[in-house]
């Protein structure tokens, strides 16, 4: 197991934290997504299909937070397998910019790799009208109004952002999908997975498999 050094990204210092070789089961992990039944969440934005995890993979989670430095009393609020499988042409307006998972700062997400190269990872920005780069309770008024004014100047998104610039939103950061890699980040910063032109399979050994989580830590990490 590696853990890197935090990344400090953007004019709000939003938190980057790395670990590789993360989990000495990863391939167990992989056979474990073969024998579950995936399907579209109706609760989220996700443009693809989740299924459940082994059941000891929130404990596991739970330590490799407290070795990555983000507390001893981080505790999963939610996880599961995904898989991205949404072609980016069909994607709803809404789906082709970047999001946030919740505006809670005591929040963080974490993903997990279990696929390889050609596949993307995951890029953060920041929004250009607004400034933000984190959404919170008290700037969500105002993020909801710089996208309809976007909207207005630009029209809608006719594509993802992906890991690139354009005008309504900047890239800040990303990181680099490896295999059995997983990565933390505060869930209200924008950020946005990197699907690419790599061919989209709801299968979990040509996918683009991840295993995608929240977690609550304590106020020491909430930078």
């Amino acid at each position: 197991m590696i853990v890197h050094p935090a990344i400090d990204m953007g004019r709000e210092h939003v938190p980057l934290v790395i670990v590789d070789d993360a989990h000495d089961a990863a391939g167990q992990l992989c056979e474990a997504a073969s024998g579950v039944t995936f399907e579209r969440s109706e609760t989220d934005q996700y443009p693809g299909i989740r299924a459940v995890v082994p059941e000891s993979y929130a404990s596991w989670l739970e330590t490799l937070a407290e070795t990555a430095g983000l507390g001893e009393r981080a505790c999963v609020l939610r996880t599961s397998y995904a898989i991205a499988t949404d072609d980016p042409a069909n994607l709803s307006p809404i789906q082709r910019i970047p999001h946030f998972d919740t505006t809670d700062p005591a929040v963080i997400a974490a993903v997990h790799y279990l696929c390889a190269p050609p596949h993307g990872g995951t890029g953060f920005y920041r929004h250009r009208r607004s400034a933000f780069e984190r959404i919170d309770a008290s700037r969500h008024p105002a993020w909801r109004q710089g996208l309809v004014r976007d909207a207005q100047e630009f029209g809608l998104p006719d594509r993802p952002c992906e890991a690139g610039h354009n005008a309504l939103f900047e890239l800040i950061g990303f990181a680099e999908l490896r295999f059995n890699r997983v990565i933390f980040y505060p869930a209200n910063c924008l950020h946005s997975g990197i699907i690419g032109d790599e061919k989209l399979s709801p299968s979990p050994d040509k996918g683009r498999l991840t295993i995608t989580s929240l977690l609550k830590v304590p106020s020491a990490y909430r930078a």
